[in-house]
C-alpha cells in the first residue's frame, strides 16, 4: 500500500509522526459535516488505531521476550483484520486513535538505544523484526491509512 521509506526514521522521528496522527485525522475527519463523511474514511482512522494497538503489543512483546513469535499482522497491514466492529462515531474513533497513538509514542520514547535490535520472528515467514522496525511499521501504517482517508473523501 506505501511508497513511504521508513527505513531511515530515528526513534525521535517515529516519536514526532505516531504524535502527529490524532491532530492530523482530526482535521481530516472533522473539515466535513459527518452527515457527508464517508464511511471509508473513519474505518481507516479505526484501522490505524487498531493496527498502532497491535503494533504497541508486538513492541512490547520484543523488548521483554527474548525471540518472540509474532503475529504475520505486526508485518503485513493486510493481515490486520479485527472480529469486532469498530468504535461508533467519529469522536469515539478519534479518542481511540489519540489514545493508541500517544501509547505508542510513550513507549517509544521509553526504549533505550540498546534495545532498539532487540528481534522478534514473524510467523509464517521466519522474517526477523526488531524493535526499531515496528515502531518505523507504525509511522508507515499510520501515513498510509491518513492517505487513504484523504482519498476517501475525495472521492
Amino acid at each position: 500500500m506505501s511508497g513511504l521509506d521508513v527505513s531511515r526514521l530515528s526513534p525521535e522521528d517515529v516519536v514526532a509522526a505516531l504524535r502527529s496522527y490524532p491532530r492530523r485525522f482530526r482535521e481530516l475527519l472533522t473539515s466535513v459535516d459527518e452527515e457527508d463523511l464517508p464511511a471509508e474514511a473513519v474505518e481507516h482512522a479505526d484501522h490505524a488505531a487498531r493496527s498502532l494497538g497491535l503494533l504497541g503489543e508486538a513492541m512490547r512483546q520484543v523488548l521483554v521476550q527474548d525471540e518472540p513469535t509474532l503475529m504475520p499482522a505486526v508485518a503485513d497491514d493486510s493481515a490486520r483484520e479485527w472480529a469486532h466492529a469498530g468504535a461508533s462515531s467519529v469522536d469515539d474513533v478519534l479518542t481511540f486513535l489519540t489514545t493508541e497513538a500517544n501509547a505508542l509514542a510513550d513507549a517509544v520514547a521509553g526504549v533505550s538505544s540498546e534495545a532498539w535490535t532487540r528481534r522478534g520472528t514473524v510467523a509464517g515467514s521466519g522474517a526477523a523484526m526488531s524493535a526499531l522496525d515496528i515502531a518505523r511499521e507504525a509511522v508507515r501504517t499510520g501515513a498510509d491509512h491518513l492517505r487513504a482517508a484523504e482519498a476517501a473523501l475525495r472521492r
